[in-house]
């Protein structure tokens, strides 16, 4: 075989194997959306939410399991950073994310919020992110949730009004992280 033929050989084989494993990331993300889609099953927003306390928008950084800023939740939508906020009204919350639905948190299953400093996939200044810890019914059990956002245009209000929500102060702060100012 010649050294050209050996060349273009050894690139279609490359080719072939990162091919490969971009289709077994794929499945797996896949996989990974199912099985959690029970878990963390979509909310639409009721009707009678009643009227916004504040609206502020920016970006949508990570949903994870809570106090595991590692663990992705990719179900309904929220495994993806993008252009996102929040919507607070007396009765609950409405995630705003790029791409999806709106998702509804109501009052009863917002457990927290607070500041953090890192998440999955983003390191900001400390204090940078806001926090939300939530919990989510599904077909299984309950899981507690934290939902990170980053507010360019400032977030302290957007902080206040999602902790005047919160029906329990159980915010545990994951080692180096999240502060109630």
């Amino acid at each position: 075989m010649s050294g050209d033929a050996a060349r273009w050989l050894l690139g279609g084989v490359i080719l072939l194997a990162v091919a490969a494993l971009f289709v077994a990331m794929a499945r797996t993300w896949r996989a990974r959306s199912r099985r959690q889609a029970e878990a963390v099953p979509p909310v639409p927003v009721p009707a009678d939410r009643g009227p916004a306390t504040g609206s502020w928008d920016g970006f949508t950084v990570a949903t994870t399991r809570a106090d595991q800023p590692l663990e992705r939740i990719t179900a309904g939508g929220l495994g993806f950073r993008g252009r996102g906020g929040v919507t607070v009204h007396a009765t609950g919350v409405v995630l705003h994310h790029a791409g999806v639905d709106d998702r509804w948190i109501a009052r009863s299953a917002v457990r927290g919020a607070d500041r953090a400093t890192w998440a999955i996939d983003r390191v900001v200044e400390p204090g940078g992110l806001v926090r939300l810890r939530w919990t989510a019914t599904g077909a299984a059990a309950a899981t507690d949730l934290d939902t990170y956002f980053r507010f360019p245009e400032g977030d302290a209000e957007a902080l206040t009004a999602l902790q005047g929500l919160a029906t329990t102060n159980d915010s545990p702060q994951t080692a180096g992280e999240g502060t109630n100012s």
